[in-house]
């Protein structure tokens, strides 16, 4: 078999002088797996010592020597293609791409020396990219049966009142497209973050809301509708959206490197993809109600399973990213967190009520990272993709340790919502709080009505005392209401108990 080799040749002093590397491009390391790389080299009239180095140590480690004495050929005239060799061994350590520099040192050290030798380019790589390429297609087709199942949920009569009155889907899809981006980009920059962790925290920040938000919107009791309905239509706006935020925001990192140009085409493909189930989900439910009723409930399970499988795979897949400088991390866990905070302080301001303003939160903090994931993976050579994605990885693991710990502390307090023997505690404060409501010793309508405005009133104390003794409260208040008015009044009754619902259920 024949060996190819890559020749190089420069003119020195006394004669030409040649270089070859061995292999001429080698394999892409894997841990575990020593490499070695021979330099031969002649032409060489003197005595010289070559100083060999990795420009990227963190990377790609340079095994046993890395100087070597070389003395001069003194055939050199009669032979010049005798020549000398240098072999070094090289590791991988953690993925990325590291240049083997062969720095040629002559006796006269105030002169350059006649002997140029180019970096030779070493890949690193995780070692996992099997593992990591099948956790990447399981969860982009979880990511479609998900989608579809967004879609049965996605009703006309269901999202009428949220599309008539748009100004929490408008909140929340301003706070995920002007604000995430610009927070993802002034993170890469005050954390100096190297370009392809840059571009990996910027491709997450422009990304559409995902399935995480609508997850613990949902576990929370907020309200899911109104996720569903701005995860639905942040998607369809990511079509357009996602890629111009990837062209201001990721465009200073990528300069001078062609292994980091965004793929826009690409990434407009994989969103048409997943646009695409939820519009069969909604077809779904359009003409197969209750099969689209069915899909509807497994909402939850789906979610589930898609964390137990993103977690079981992800983490040995992924297991690099976890090793991830310390910056890395900070970035990672402050997007989502400062995101939602600036998404629930912007809802507030614009008087969204709490389970809205906390759904808006979480929409805006819990992006899709799968989606940044799988476009990193699928869109870029590596290893830049492996690179790409470590903060839309970290960002996942965070948010989903983050919104399970505020999940359990949700259902810890439902389920506990006072102290031990509090209950009695409790109703007496909430019907001495709605007292009010049985003090309808007015003959009159306007008895009635002044009741109903008491009724509002006193609400936000209501709320404040526990959502679960709401409705015995509300039950006992309108049965005295029932037992003081007779059959005539019975209209005002309905007044009441559909402005109670309008307001408050």
């Amino acid at each position: 078999m024949l060996a190819i080799f890559t020749i190089a040749t420069t003119k020195c002093i006394f004669g030409e002088f040649a270089y070859s590397f061995s292999p001429p491009n080698l394999p892409i390391l894997i841990p575990g797996v020593n490499r070695s790389i021979e330099l031969s080299m002649t032409g060489i009239t003197e005595d010289v010592l070559v100083l060999v180095e990795s420009t990227n140590p963190q990377s790609v480690r340079i095994l046993g020597d890395s100087s070597f004495a070389l003395k001069k050929v003194n055939d050199v005239a009669d032979n010049p293609t005798s020549n000398t060799s240098v072999t070094v061994s090289v590791s991988s350590v953690y993925v990325g791409i590291s240049d083997i520099r062969f720095d040629i040192k002559t006796r006269d050290i105030f002169s350059e020396s006649p002997y140029q030798v180019d970096n030779y380019t070493v890949t690193a790589s995780i070692g996992t990219e099997t593992l990591k390429l099948i956790s990447t297609y399981i969860l982009l087709v979880w990511l479609i049966i998900s989608y579809v199942t967004m879609g049965t949920k996605i009703t006309w009569s269901a999202i009428k009142p949220k599309l008539y009155r748009p100004h929490g889907i408008l909140i929340g899809i301003a706070c995920q497209f002007i604000i995430m981006p610009g927070l993802s980009f002034l993170l890469a920059k005050a954390m100096n973050l190297d370009p392809t962790a840059a571009v990996g925290i910027v491709i997450e920040g422009s990304c559409p809301g995902g399935w995480l938000s609508n997850v613990f919107t949902a576990l929370l009791d907020c309200d899911l509708v109104l996720s569903l309905t701005m995860t639905f239509c942040s998607t369809i706006l990511a079509l357009g959206f996602m890629p111009l935020n990837m062209f201001i925001y990721s465009t200073p990192f990528t300069k001078g490197d062609e292994s980091l140009k965004t793929p826009f085409l690409d990434i407009f493909t994989q969103l048409s993809s997943l646009v695409i189930p939820v519009f069969v989900g909604i077809l779904i439910t359009y003409k197969f109600p209750k099969f689209g009723n069915k899909l509807s409930k497994l909402i939850k399970p789906f979610a589930t399973i898609i964390i137990i499988i993103s977690l079981g795979l992800g983490i040995p897949a992924n297991w690099y990213v976890l090793q991830s400088p310390f910056s890395i991390w900070i970035a990672s866990a402050l997007l989502p967190l400062i995101g939602g905070l600036l998404g629930l302080i912007i809802a507030k301001i614009t008087c969204l009520p709490n389970r809205s303003a906390v759904t808006v939160s979480f929409e805006t903090g819990a992006q899709n990272s799968f989606l940044a994931i799988s476009m990193a993976t699928l869109s870029y050579p590596q290893p830049a993709s492996a690179l790409i994605g470590r903060p839309p990885l970290l960002v996942a693991f965070i948010t989903m340790i983050e919104g399970t710990i505020v999940v359990v502390i949700y259902l810890l307090m439902t389920k506990y919502p006072g102290k031990p023997n509090g209950g009695e505690e409790k109703e007496s404060y909430l019907i001495k709080k709605t007292s009010n409501l049985k003090q309808l010793n007015h003959a009159q309508v306007g008895g009635a009505v002044g009741n109903h405005v008491a009724i509002q009133t006193n609400y936000e104390d209501i709320q404040r005392a526990g959502t679960a003794h709401l409705n015995q409260a509300y039950s006992k208040s309108i049965a005295s209401i029932s037992g003081r008015y007779h059959y005539n009044d019975h209209s005002m009754l309905g007044v009441i108990n559909g402005g109670f619902e309008k307001h408050y259920v």
